[in-house]
C-alpha cells in the first residue's frame, strides 16, 4: 500500500487528478538551532545544547486533465482544498497503515510548470512550526509507588524526544519527584496529595492543577527548560516521595522525525 498524505482534511492523492512524485523534503532529522560559543584565547568552541529547528516538506505532486480546461478545473479544486491560511493538520500515512499527524502551513507559491495540455508539475511546500510528526494512539504508563525510590523503565516508543507529556499524581504521595536518569531532568511538586486526590502537570504549557486550582508557584524543575524529556527508547525513570502508596501517569503521543 502506497503512503496517503493529506493537508487540511484533502487528500493530496485523488483519483487519478492529482497524486504525489516523491517526498523531496522533511522525512528524517530536522537541522539543529544554536551554535557553540567562541571563547576569545580558547581553543576550539564551547558546546551549547540546541534545539531542533522547525521544518519544511516539500512534496513533488503532479496534477493531470483529460485537456487543458479540465486540467484547468482540477487545479482550481486543488487549490480551493488545500490553500486556506493558517495551521492545519498534515496527515501522513505509511505503508504499514500507522498515521503520523503534524501542523503545517503553506509557505511559498505554488508554480504549475505545464508539461502538455492536459498535465503539469508542481512543488508543495508546508511549513512545520514543530519539526516533529506524532503518532495517533496515546501512550500512557500507569505506576504505583510501592516503594520509595521506585524505579522503572518507560519504553518511548517514537523516534524523537517526548516533551509533551501529561503526568498524572494520584494521592497518597507527599513531596513527588520524578526524575528520567537518562536524560537528567526532574520535576517536583512540593506538597502532599491526599488519598483520591490528584495532581496534573502539562509539560507542554507548564501548568500544575490540583482541581480547579493553579498549582504552579509549588513546582520545582531542573536539569532543562522541559519539564521532562523522555528519549526514544528506553528511559530510566525514579519517582522519590515521603508517602508511598500512590500513582503516577505518564501520557502522551510518541514523536517522530
Amino acid at each position: 500500500m502506497p503512503e496517503k498524505w493529506t493537508f487540511n482534511g484533502a487528500s493530496l492523492s485523488s483519483r487519478g487528478k492529482w497524486d504525489i512524485e516523491a517526498v523531496i523534503e522533511g522525512i528524517g532529522i530536522p537541522k539543529y538551532r544554536g551554535s557553540d560559543l567562541r571563547v576569545p584565547f580558547q581553543h576550539g568552541n564551547r558546546w551549547i545544547k540546541k534545539r531542533f529547528d522547525s521544518r519544511k516538506v516539500v512534496l513533488s505532486m503532479w496534477i493531470k486533465g483529460i485537456d487543458r480546461a479540465d486540467l484547468d478545473r482540477n487545479i482550481d479544486a486543488f487549490l480551493t482544498a488545500i490553500g486556506k491560511p493558517g495551521l492545519h493538520t498534515l496527515s501522513r500515512t505509511l505503508r504499514s497503515g500507522e498515521t503520523r499527524v503534524t501542523q503545517a502551513e503553506l509557505c511559498s507559491e505554488i508554480q504549475f510548470v505545464r508539461k502538455n495540455p492536459g498535465y503539469a508539475k508542481f512543488a508543495l511546500e508546508l511549513e512545520l512550526p514543530d519539526p516533529f510528526f506524532y503518532g495517533t494512539e496515546k501512550t500512557a504508563d500507569v505506576r504505583t509507588a510501592s516503594t520509595s525510590p521506585f524505579i522503572w523503565t518507560h519504553t518511548n516508543d517514537g523516534s524523537a524526544p517526548a516533551t509533551d507529556l501529561v503526568i498524572t499524581l494520584e494521592g497518597p504521595l507527599s513531596n513527588p519527584v520524578l526524575r528520567n536518569s537518562s536524560t537528567g531532568v526532574w520535576i517536583q511538586y512540593v506538597g502532599t496529595i491526599l488519598s483520591g486526590e490528584s495532581v496534573v502537570l502539562n509539560t507542554k504549557h507548564y501548568t500544575c492543577m490540583q482541581g480547579e486550582n493553579n498549582m504552579i508557584s509549588i513546582v520545582k524543575h531542573g536539569g532543562d527548560a522541559y519539564w521532562m524529556i523522555l528519549d526514544a527508547g528506553d528511559n530510566s525513570m525514579k519517582l522519590e516521595t515521603d508517602v508511598v502508596g500512590g500513582k503516577i501517569t505518564l501520557s502522551y503521543y510518541p514523536a517522530f522525525f
